[in-house]
């Protein structure tokens, strides 16, 4: 006669079962902390909104730039600047040494961007680790120079070169280009926080610049892009005329860039992608 019970093996789920001992159940078995830990660092953040990160970075090349302006003379972020000062410093190189700490500025930003690119492409461009890793060494530089400025303060000599004005320039150089490079790899070309001007001429350029009517992101972005970057240069000035100096500018930067790794930590994941079989069932 045939047994009228359902064989144990029937009754498991298709999908991760459930272990049994002789009198309990325990639930489904779950990846340990570490593994969820591990798949939330290795996803793909979804880029939706991601803009709003992006012009956060306007408000730190804001402090940035205004701070490197009023103690060395020099850009950190803004490198059309330093071009033209280059130029001008090569056609009378013994007038000032501006042209060599914008010389600096230039090649340290150059290499950054070679770097940050690379390191971005070799491991993927939008993957939440990869982007905390690459604020993180922002990060760390900025916190870098807001120190030797804290320690060495302000050049009593605006034409001084010593290792003390150069390193920093260098330091928050490199680190400049790693938010354009991120504006790249969240595929928001327009936000590199680094350029302005073909920013400004988007924006007036835009047909729909008055049509508050209709949802228009690009202009939205447009117009947060030089409003945070002037923001940032009035912190920068007060910084200047406060007990704290330039160098508490330079704290406020390096404060901001903790704030984006941490919004990054916390950013949703890309949705996956809902594989449809044959059968009708969803993967």
């Amino acid at each position: 006669m045939r047994n009228n019970t359902i064989s144990n093996d029937e009754t498991q789920p298709l999908l991760y079962p459930i272990m049994s001992t002789d009198d309990t159940t325990t639930p489904a078995l779950t990846k340990p902390p570490s593994g969820r830990w591990r798949r939330h660092l290795t996803t793909d953040i979804d880029r939706t909104h991601a803009d709003l990160v992006l012009i956060i970075c306007y408000l730190i090349t804001g402090l940035l730039d205004s701070s490197s302006i009023s103690i060395w003379g020099s850009f950190v972020s803004m490198q059309t600047g330093n071009t033209v000062y280059i130029g001008l410093g090569l056609a009378a190189p013994h007038e000032s040494t501006r042209w060599i700490k914008s010389g600096t500025s230039l090649l340290a930003f150059c290499l950054g961007s070679f770097l940050f690119s690379r390191f971005h492409r070799f491991f993927s461009p939008k993957r939440r680790w990869v982007l905390c890793v690459s604020f993180a060494v922002q990060f760390a530089f900025t916190i870098a120079a807001a120190a030797i400025v804290t320690v060495t303060g302000k050049p009593k000599d605006s034409d001084a070169t010593e290792w003390h004005v150069l390193l920093p320039i260098a330091l928050l150089a490199f680190q400049s280009c790693g938010q354009a490079v991120t504006s790249r790899a969240l595929k928001y070309n327009a936000l590199t926080s680094v350029v302005l001007t073909s920013v400004l001429c988007d924006l007036f350029m835009d047909a729909d610049l008055f049509n508050f009517k209709v949802h228009n992101r690009e202009r939205n972005q447009r117009v947060g892009a030089p409003v945070f970057l002037f923001l940032g240069a009035l912190f920068g000035g007060f910084f200047a005329h406060t007990s704290f100096g330039v160098a508490g500018a330079l704290w406020m930067a390096a404060g901001l860039k903790l704030v984006v790794i941490v919004l990054w930590l916390v950013w949703p994941a890309k949705p996956r992608a809902v594989l449809q079989h044959p059968n009708g069932l969803e993967n």
